[in-house]
């Protein structure tokens, strides 16, 4: 499970960083973020990505490493794909992402009682 929002973490990072940009975020939202939208979205994806290193490192120790490296790709990869190709799809999948946390995370709580 840890796993699992590791991963999602990275996800919802990179999704943050590719909605820094004004050419994306104006292509999701039909509008240019505003300086304080766009350094919101920087700040949020770099917690998020931080934090899933932080429990692939901890969970795997030197493994968790070279998971991470792989989280990260597979996510730059999907994030891509999404951007270039179903460009319709960004806020569903992001809200599908989000609910995918809080459910793992929620999980993981629990399993830890």
């Amino acid at each position: 499970m840890i796993d699992l929002l590791s991963f999602s973490l990275c996800l919802f990072a990179f999704n943050g960083f590719a909605l820094a940009k004004p050419a994306h975020f104006k292509t999701v939202f039909k509008t240019r973020p505003s300086q304080q939208q766009s350094n919101l979205l920087l700040i949020v994806a770099w917690i998020s990505i931080l934090l899933s290193l932080i429990f692939c490192v901890a969970t795997k120790q030197g493994y968790g490493a070279l998971l991470f490296c792989g989280f990260m790709s597979l996510s730059v990869l999907i994030i891509m794909i999404f951007y270039n190709f179903i460009d319709k799809l960004i806020k569903p999948f992001s809200i599908l992402n989000m609910l995918l946390i809080g459910l793992s995370g929620l999980l993981l709580v629990i399993n830890a009682l």
